[in-house]
């Protein structure tokens, strides 16, 4: 019975988690917005733009990030938390919110997530940066494990 209850709870959490990706929604040029947990396994999706893979991005946006936040680490520059990928089609922006006091583990009772966000044009980029910050910050209330 237990299975069918983390089942149940997994459903009702990725329902919240749409609810607070929906307030992305709105920005000029939304593709497609994810949250993902430091390994790369998706946690919700909103899909905007039909053409954008969003599950495929998403996974390679993940480990651009986990790249990224190794390599500010050590150049010394502290913990990366916000990587940004602009491109000829699409601008892919992946912002991690960590509680945990280890840049690269989670810890228990601790939010570690990472969202997703594809932009069609960089007309919404400012918006969607500001946006990112609000949401994870909602997202983390559901995903402390």
């Amino acid at each position: 019975a237990s299975t069918i209850v983390e089942s149940i709870e997994r459903k009702v959490e990725n329902m919240a988690a749409q609810d607070k990706l929906k307030e992305l929604a709105g920005i000029d040029g939304f593709g497609g917005a994810a949250l993902f947990t430091p390994t790369g396994e998706a946690l919700s999706m909103l899909q905007g733009d039909s053409t954008t893979h969003l599950k495929e991005v998403g996974v390679l946006a993940n480990n651009v990030l986990l790249n990224a936040q190794k390599a500010s680490i050590e150049m010394g520059a502290g913990r990366g938390q916000q990587v940004h990928v602009e491109g000829e089609k699409a601008h892919v922006l992946v912002r991690c919110l960590n509680e945990g006091t280890d840049p690269l583990k989670s810890q228990p009772g601790k939010a570690h997530i990472h969202l997703v966000v594809v932009l069609k044009n960089d007309s919404g980029i400012g918006l969607a940066k500001m946006r990112m910050n609000s949401v994870i910050d909602k997202l983390a209330e559901e995903f402390r494990t």
